[in-house]
């Protein structure tokens, strides 16, 4: 590139991006090229400062035109939990949508979300299914049954795959596919939240605590043990435990419990068939107990339902053949509508009360009117009651005002910086208390967001951004893309993948629960763990599957995310890892540092699965194309490091084979499971600087060296999600201040969310 011939124009935003890119070239030290003159020191810094001090001027102008970006859409996950969140229901709406466009990094960037028919044709369908959910008639479940009522609904199945009864306790011996050894609780009449609640025995399992799995199930062709599996909870030998939890259930969906640790049914009924009884580990159930829907505070939510209520107020439903006169079809249940006895009064009265709410903000009067006047209108026609006011809402969760985050140019005012505290936060629309400090003017104040902020991260939804912030961040939403293979990895099961997963979502909980630095997203001396991963990080045993925080020393070569299962598994392929796939990742998610696109004519490179070439040897001769080389500097150092990590994040000083070729190395964690030994793995490598380091650990040491940079990447991923805009080139003072104003607090990951609040970029669109 001749910069001798590139347009000088910074208020041209693609020569404005050229340039930028040739900043970040020179303050990285990659231009000039290591072969090349150099400039002196001072040449450099003033050559930057010139440079930065007019790229920062023409960045902002463009921000003060146009925004940090454009107006965006809610992405279908947002539009999701906002209309589940008003109208008061649970329900799969993600799944009619197709799927976001992910842009730096995340799928809430205005760039990526675009709009096609498929997704206007999505929300009328949406929409539809909401609504009919939330007036969907039907019963409640609240079943209380001792362990002989279960056993009673499926006598042979249980007698025949492992299950008996001693007294009112039933008792499990082997575990199966569904149905055969699976509690299953009563069917949900209707889409909702629904708590279980069962008290259940270990006994004959060494002293140690038998796993009880709770998760969903709506297929027969589900296995027990697979992802489905939700929670885990350990119960003893020494006294019975009661257990209660909450999960979302759709119609006709059901709670399933099993023991994931006892033995298959083809271990349990040889056995019995032999000798006539059973001696091994058996879990007791005395007691099930599910309830629901629930509603926000936990009390069962009778009909016609909090839904119905926030549509329709207090007007009586009525079954529709009084409305009508029309009678329902013959075996069919009857559904049951609002019967209003003023119905253009009572159109005009629900429409006012539930356009704030659904558009976010103060509805302007001619809004409204227009919305009243064609419910009206449909009224004066003819159409039911129940019908208009269904279409109107529907209308309404189509509408722009719904479905776009309105914001201009400017500092952003009350309703929209609520809006873009909820979704930060929530993922969903701001409630009543947050609309209030907007309307108030407390959002205005530091003091006045810094306390939403500290209530909104107290608040149950804030497992949302949990849980949608580290999915994409990390990738955790691809945990199950892969599997690991099967002869090479005959240890790993899917039990493992899910303790993997809660390892990851219950660390990240703890760095914004307890305000931890977000330097131990590198290195911490702690983690969560069961036997399950003890066994595969070769940790002091940990006994059950209940996930645990337990301490870690530097010998155990964890800590922080990079070592993690979930993030070793989702940057590999099942059978082989990559060093360019994980070197890349870490480049791209932990340093803030994107790689360009290798050259279209240079080969991929493929892992040896002879064993005779190894990947280092194969990226040796890689490097030495000069159109690879830059790239490679950057991007093999955090390879190479994870290298001695397996596809599952086990560690490992050898490559395995397919084959019966190597020595036979037995697995002393897994029952002395075999597999066979290929090449050594080698550890070590060197920076981009040249600082060598002999592993992991050292290499996340020289990491640790520029925590600013590393805070720096952290807080730019934050504030990319937060505003759904890449961090630009006039963010960067911002950024600095960001990270900076946590210094005190040691980049406490709590107190840099408070700081990406109350930061300009947050604050203006």
């Amino acid at each position: 590139m001749d910069l001798e011939k590139v347009d000088l124009s910074l208020s041209d935003k693609k020569s404005a991006m050229l340039w930028e890119s040739v900043f970040h070239r020179v303050a990285s030290g990659e231009m000039p090229p290591k072969n090349k003159s150099q400039p002196a020191p001072e040449a450099r810094a003033a050559f930057l400062a010139e440079l930065g001090k007019d790229l920062r001027k023409a960045s902002l102008a463009r921000q003060e035109k146009e925004g940090r970006g454009p107006v965006r859409r809610l992405t279908r996950t947002e539009y999701e939990t906002t209309v589940n969140d008003l109208l008061h229901i649970r329900t799969d709406l993600r799944s009619s949508f197709p799927d976001d466009a992910v842009t730096a990094g995340f799928d809430k960037v205005g760039e990526g979300l675009t709009l096609s028919a498929a997704h206007f044709a999505a929300y009328q369908e949406a929409a539809e299914k909401a609504l009919n959910q939330a007036i969907m008639r039907g019963a409640v479940l609240n079943t209380d049954s001792d362990g002989a009522k279960v056993f009673a609904a499926r006598p042979k199945e249980f007698t025949t795959f492992g299950g008996w009864l001693e007294g009112n306790t039933m008792a499990l011996a082997s575990r199966f596919f569904y149905p055969y050894t699976t509690v299953l609780g009563a069917e949900a009449p209707r889409n909702g939240r629904y708590r279980i609640t069962f008290t259940a025995q270990a006994r004959g399992n060494g002293g140690r605590p038998m796993p009880v799995a709770i998760g969903i199930l709506d297929s027969q062709t589900v296995r027990p043990d697979a992802p489905e599996t939700s929670l885990w909870f350990d119960v003893p030998e020494d006294r019975p435990r009661t257990v209660a939890a909450e999960l979302d259930l759709e119609f006709r969906q059901h709670f399933h419990l099993f023991g994931p640790s006892l033995v298959h049914r083809d271990v349990f009924m040889p056995r019995m068939k032999k000798e006539g009884r059973w001696d091994g580990p058996v879990l007791l159930l005395s007691r099930l107990k599910i309830e629901g829907p629930l509603k926000a505070d936990g009390t069962i939510d009778h009909w016609p339902g909090t839904g119905y209520r926030e549509l329709f107020d207090n007007i009586p439903a009525k079954p529709l053949s009084q409305i009508t006169g029309v009678q329902p079809e013959k075996g069919k249940p009857e559904p049951w509508f609002p019967a209003s006895a003023a119905p253009k009064e009572d159109a005009a009265r629900l429409l006012r009360r539930f356009l704030p709410k659904a558009f976010r903000r103060p509805v302007p009067e001619d809004v409204a009117a227009g919305y009243t006047a064609r419910a009206h209108e449909a009224i004066d026609r003819g159409v039911p009651f129940h019908r208009v006011m269904l279409d109107s809402y529907k209308a309404v969760l189509c509408s722009p005002h719904f479905l776009l985050l309105e914001e201009k140019p400017a500092p952003l005012g009350g309703p929209a910086l609520a809006s873009r505290l909820s979704y930060f936060l929530w993922n969903s629309a701001p409630d009543e208390v947050l609309l209030a400090a907007a309307v108030k003017g407390e959002l205005a104040t530091r003091d006045g967001r810094a306390r939403q902020v500290e209530r909104m991260l107290n608040d149950r939804r804030a497992e949302r951004f949990e849980r949608s912030f580290i999915d994409q961040w990390l990738d955790l939403k691809n945990l199950n893309a892969t599997s690991p293979d099967g002869v090479l990895y005959s240890e790993i099961t899917p039990s493992m993948v899910v303790a993997a997963e809660l390892e990851t979502r219950r660390f990240f909980h703890d760095l914004l629960a307890e305000n931890r630095s977000a330097l131990e997203s590198i290195q911490s001396d702690w983690t969560y763990s069961n036997e399950l991963l003890s066994a595969l990080y070769d940790l002091p045993d940990v006994a059950g599957y209940e996930m645990r925080r337990v301490p870690l020393t530097p010998q155990s070569r964890r800590g922080g995310f990079l070592t993690q299962a979930s993030v070793l598994k989702v940057t590999a392929d099942g059978a082989h890892t990559s060093p360019i796939i994980r070197g890349k990742w870490v480049n791209e998610r932990i340093l803030g540092v994107v790689p360009p696109k290798p050259p279209e004519d240079v080969p991929k490179i493929e892992p040896d699965i002879r064993g005779a070439t190894t990947i280092r040897e194969q990226l040796a001769k890689h490097r030495s194309t000069p159109a690879c080389m830059s790239c490679h500097t950057v991007i093999d150092p955090p390879g190479f490091a994870l290298e001695t990590f397996d596809v599952m994040g086990g560690w490992r000083d050898y490559y395995r084979m397919p084959s019966h070729t190597g020595a036979v190395i037995e697995l002393k964690r897994f029952g002395g499971r075999r597999v066979h030994r290929g090449p050594a793995v080698e550890s070590g490598y060197t920076m981009p600087d040249g600082r060598a380091f002999a592993d992991i650990t050292a290499y996340k040491a020289l990491l640790l060296e520029d925590k600013e940079r590393i805070v720096s990447a952290f807080a730019a991923n934050l504030l990319t999600y937060a505003t759904g805009s890449p961090v630009q080139f006039a963010d960067r003072d911002d950024l600095a201040a960001i990270v900076a104003g946590t210094r005190a607090n040691n980049f406490g990951v709590r107190s840099l969310i408070h700081a990406v609040v109350q930061s300009r970029p947050f604050l203006h669109k």
